[in-house]
């Protein structure tokens, strides 16, 4: 059903209710996608009224590609002809996406979950099958990471899934990954076993607990006190060098 039979909402109540983001120059049709939520939000259905949302918002260095609509726009269609104007000037071309997806989109500081929705983004619309995405994303990830993830058999999101719980272990897993290679020598398969191996550990010990101070101590004063006066005490008839068992009754 066409909202442009619809009560509008008055236009003081619908000019507080659109709150638009600043114009993605990187993805303008999801803008537009972002824009259309908000009017149904605000009950804003009138062609001029959403025309006159986008001019508003959008800034200098946009407004520049549709002057000509902004200083005389169409008698019908005005919303429309904005939105495919700017679409048509800032979405990337296939070749564009094409080139970031094979060269420019990295992990930085994202999630490898962000990374992944990036990267299918850019892949929308391309001959980019699952297993060259699956290939494209994994050499984006850390070495150590990708070591893991490129052994199992799970579905891309499910790997991106798996890559944003071992980024929060990297601290933990830099001191195993200096252990797993003493040398440049030493081969992946090795570093993917010994990392693989520390994971296991450490989800099979759960947190680390502090371990009292008192019976620390007291192992330690065991350890130096031999078997016969540890069982027997003032009584043993044997001792066993070293043994400090006379030194620690003092």
């Amino acid at each position: 059903m066409s909202t442009e039979n619809l009560p509008e909402a008055p236009a003081a109540s619908a000019a507080v209710a659109v709150k638009l983001p600043d114009f993605w120059k990187s993805d303008p049709a999801m803008w537009f996608a972002q824009a259309e939520s908000q009017f149904v939000l605000a009950g804003v259905n009138k062609d001029e009224t959403k025309f006159h949302h986008i001019v508003a918002k959008i800034d200098q260095t946009v407004i520049c590609h549709v002057a000509d609509l902004v200083r005389k726009p169409p008698a019908t269609g005005k919303y429309n002809a904005i939105k495919e104007r700017l679409i048509a000037r800032f979405e990337l071309t296939a070749q564009e996406k094409m080139e970031k997806l094979l060269g420019s989109c990295d992990l930085g500081d994202l999630r490898p979950t962000h990374l992944l929705a990036r990267m299918q983004e850019l892949a929308s619309g391309l001959k980019v099958d699952d297993s060259l995405l699956r290939m494209l994303f994994l050499q984006r990830l850390p070495a150590n990471i990708r070591g893991v993830l490129s052994i199992n058999d799970g579905s891309l999101s499910k790997l991106a899934e798996m890559g944003d719980k071992m980024t929060e272990l990297v601290p933990q897993t830099s001191a195993v990954k200096t252990l797993a290679v003493p040398d440049s020598q030493e081969s992946l398969a090795d570093q993917v076993a010994a990392l693989t191996a520390e994971l296991q550990r450490m989800k099979a010990q759960g947190p680390e607990r502090r371990r009292p101070r008192s019976v620390s101590r007291k192992r330690d004063d065991e350890s130096t006190i031999c078997w016969y006066h540890r069982k027997y005490g003032s009584q043993a008839d044997r001792c066993r060098s070293p043994c400090k068992f006379h030194q620690s009754k003092n």
